[in-house]
């Protein structure tokens, strides 16, 4: 597995999928800020919803915080995962592992975090998704193949 890559695949499909979601959000419901709000809360529980409590750049430097370290951890498991099955096998094995990252986030975390049972929606399995397919796409288009010289 090339670290490099997967560190690089994780940092750039977390800041897309982020940049993409917000720009959705703010489109659809004038609300740019609900994705880093929710990611926010992670770190600092339900205040971070709270606009009188929290403010917008401290909730967005928290959130973006917090979806680049799970956008690290999942591009690890992702690169692990697929890695040297070529770029088809990274973007569509890569959304599916979004896919299920999605159904663990959603209904595993709302269980400790109540807030993230309101995001349950088309939109966030598109989020999910979204981010895996770029993952493992950038991924196996970064990735270098490492053989030793003594390979049979």
């Amino acid at each position: 597995m090339d670290k490099r890559a997967a560190t690089i695949a994780g940092l750039l499909a977390a800041i897309i999928s982020l940049a993409v979601g917000m720009g959705v959000l703010q489109f659809l419901h004038d609300n740019a800020m609900g994705l880093p709000r929710l990611l926010a809360t992670v770190a600092l529980g339900r205040d971070a919803l709270d606009r009188e409590l929290v403010n917008n750049s401290e909730a967005l430097a928290v959130g973006v915080a917090v979806h680049l370290l799970l956008g690290l951890v999942f591009a690890f498991i992702i690169s692990f995962t697929l890695h040297r099955w070529g770029f088809w096998v990274g973007v569509i094995g890569g959304a599916l592992f979004g896919l299920a990252l999605y159904a663990i986030n959603t209904y595993t975390m709302s269980r400790f975090f109540a807030e993230f049972y309101y995001y349950r929606s088309w939109f966030m399995v598109g989020m999910h998704v979204l981010f895996g397919a770029l993952c493992g796409g950038i991924y196996e288009s970064l990735e270098r193949d490492r053989r030793s010289i003594y390979r049979d």
